[in-house]
């Protein structure tokens, strides 16, 4: 039997997950010489951001191929659900139980965080599988 040219595409989910995790902790040290608060924030903040991401690339990308479409489909909206959800609940959590917090670190670096984010998916591209 021939094999077709197509190939199937690896998402470079660690490579995503080292950046993004190296970006807080610059970003934090950054806000650390603003005071320990606000670095302790930014640390925060980006945490807020990589969790519930790192849990949902876990659930979307745990099962692959044309046979599971359906079932990869159905792990992306509960995912995403999820994502959303988790998000919501530690930001909650942090503006609940944590005083004293410095926000314009916690937001600012939440916020770049998601833009970071969705830029990666532009310029890190899957590579084919061989």
């Amino acid at each position: 039997m021939a094999r077709s040219g197509h190939r199937i595409n690896r998402v470079p989910l660690l490579r995503w997950l080292v950046i993004e995790c190296t970006a807080i902790v610059v970003m934090a040290l950054l806000w650390a010489m603003h005071s320990r608060l606000a670095g302790y924030s930014a640390l925060v903040g980006g945490l807020i951001f990589l969790v519930p991401n790192t849990w949902f690339a876990y659930q979307v990308y745990k099962v692959e191929g044309a046979r599971n479409m359906s079932r990869m489909i159905g792990n992306l909206f509960r995912a995403e659900s999820v994502k959303l959800a988790l998000t919501a609940v530690f930001f909650a959590a942090v503006f609940n139980l944590m005083e004293p917090i410095y926000v314009p670190a916690l937001l600012f670096t939440f916020a770049v965080m998601v833009v970071m984010g969705a830029a990666l998916r532009w310029f890190i591209r899957p590579r084919p599988q061989r």
